[in-house]
């Protein structure tokens, strides 16, 4: 009889404050970390465990995949009784692992348990809780080999997605974007990146051809009738030129428009070319700007600005992160860095502490200084509020208004990321739609998108909080309607819709707060 696996994720709820989770960590990648501090123009999104849906659909055994549980429901599904109990996590929900870990021991006591994600990374974590296994890296090698299974497999992505739930107050019912696990990790070994790290500097492609990516493109359009979806699991997409070039190929010769998030560097970008990623259907790109006053190759003699700005004019967006709290960061020049990224006008920031997590060489080497604050629970290593270390100019709470001061100078001075979209979606329509058939035919699908765009700009003009952001909407807003018309009554209705929602959502969130839970996910695999 086949081993019967169970794989959660932790219990929810989450960015409330008690002993498992703290109120400044959602888990909202937009509204906890990109979005930060926009209010009723963050994107509130939740997003499926990939990693555990990843590791389920590639073991041939029946399993059982549990996304955000309540305890009550995780204690329910272990007394069903299970061979494998696996627990994915990051640092921030140790608690809630610790706690599951005491559950599952007592509920069922013969099953293996096994501790997954970046929470595995933590030092003497078997001395913590009572765990059979502790998977460092790449989970389906390590399952299937515990499951006695054959090393060698063909990886099926499955069938995950983010869900869109929430924007401008509206509640969003069944807006999804799937999303493609093409592979894991970087090569490039940055110092601080967890990730990189985490999969011992490897880059590990599920996918090794853009033939057999394309191939999974069109059943992912199949199957969720949308062309947009992101390529998540690889932090460097274009590490493997070739195949992304075959995947360019595929696209230009299936005469299909796509619309692709990807993550890559800045270097990989420019040695790609971006009309090559305009033709392969990028629509979104993350880029680690990282700092000036850094010195990671991937961004050696590149002048981020220029970069974003010809991006923006082929209607691709940026993600532009930078870090904060570098040791050569001062009191006298982190502002001078922050006015390099706000320079960039990228359409969605980020602006992360300096993280110092198990297993990265920057945690070693400060470690070794003595600078990690171990008094700090792991609850609070989430990079977005506090750091946990010691710097050299800034203490916790001058370090925490730096943070926010960058990410209101990002909303205050650059708009709401929402606007910002819609600009590089103009930009591109603008400068492609005399361009050659294909990004003609790019130009023709963003200008279809126009009339969505005057809701949008005329609720944001009515929600703005300062007279500049409502002038550069209206701007924005005046540039379309020359290009396009003018709002109908018809749109100009529905963003006063948008306005009142917004309103309410405003104010709900002074007087009740804005945390959302995302709702809980049950699939079977194999069963």
């Amino acid at each position: 009889m086949r081993p019967r696996v169970l794989l959660t994720s932790v219990f929810k709820p989450f960015g409330i404050d008690n002993i498992y989770s703290r109120k400044d960590s959602k888990i909202e990648l937009y509204h906890n970390q990109l979005t930060k501090f926009q209010g009723i123009f963050s994107l509130r999104q939740f997003h499926d465990t990939f990693g555990l849906h990843v590791i389920a659909n590639n073991i041939e055994a029946p399993t059982i995949v549990l996304d955000f549980p309540t305890l009550e429901r995780f204690r329910k599904e272990v007394k069903k009784g299970y061979d494998i109990i696996g627990i994915g996590s990051i640092m921030p929900n140790f608690q809630k692992v610790k706690r599951m870990v005491e559950e599952a021991r007592e509920i069922s006591p013969n099953s293996k348990i096994v501790l997954g994600g970046f929470c595995a990374t933590i030092p003497d974590l078997e001395k913590m809780v009572d765990v059979d296994y502790i998977c460092v890296g790449e989970g389906i090698s390590f399952m299937r080999d515990l499951l006695g299974l054959p090393s060698e497999f063909k990886f099926k992505n499955p069938d995950v997605f983010s869900q869109q739930v929430e924007i401008f107050g509206v509640p969003i019912l069944r807006l999804r974007q799937p999303e493609i696990i093409p592979g894991l990790g970087c090569s490039y070994g940055c110092d601080f990146c967890s990730v990189t790290h985490f999969f011992g500097r490897r880059h590990i492609k599920f996918y090794k051809t853009g033939r057999e990516l394309f191939e999974e493109v069109l059943r992912i359009e199949r199957r969720f009738h949308t062309n947009v979806m992101g390529f998540l699991g690889e932090d460097n997409f274009l590490l493997d030129l070739k195949r992304a070039n075959e995947l360019r190929k595929c696209v230009i010769d299936s005469g299909k428009a796509f619309n692709f998030f990807i993550f890559s560097s800045a270097d990989l970008i420019v040695k790609f070319g971006i009309r090559q990623l305009a033709e392969m259907g990028v629509g979104t790109i993350w880029i680690g700007r990282e700092s000036k006053f850094a010195d990671y190759k991937k961004n050696e003699n590149i002048n981020m600005a220029d970069l974003v700005d010809e991006l923006r004019s082929y209607g691709i967006r940026t993600i532009l992160s930078s870090i904060l709290l570098l040791d050569q960061h001062t009191r006298e020049n982190i502002e001078k860095d922050i006015d390099d990224h706000l320079a960039c006008r990228p359409t969605i920031s980020q602006f992360a502490f300096y993280s110092p997590t198990p297993k990265t060489p920057l945690y070693d080497r400060m470690n070794e200084e003595g600078r990690i604050l171990t008094a700090i629970p792991f609850e609070e290593w989430h990079a977005f509020k506090q750091p946990w270390f010691i710097h050299p100019e800034f203490n916790l709470k001058e370090a925490e208004k730096v943070q926010e001061h960058a990410y209101q100078r990002d909303f205050l001075e650059l708009g709401p990321w929402i606007m910002r979209f819609i600009e590089a979606e103009y930009n591109g329509w603008l400068n492609l739609k005399d361009s050659y058939p294909l990004l003609q035919g790019r130009a023709e699908v963003i200008a279809k998108n126009m009339w969505i765009y005057r809701i949008l700009l005329l609720a944001t003009e009515h929600l703005a909080p300062t007279e500049k952001i409502k002038g550069m909407c209206r701007e924005l807003r005046e540039k379309i309607e020359g290009s396009f018309g003018s709002a109908t009554i018809f749109e100009r209705a529905v963003a006063r819709g948008l306005q009142i929602t917004g309103r309410l959502r405003e104010f709900r969130t002074r007087h009740w707060g804005d945390a959302l839970q995302p709702r809980t996910r049950v699939k079977y695999y194999n069963c």
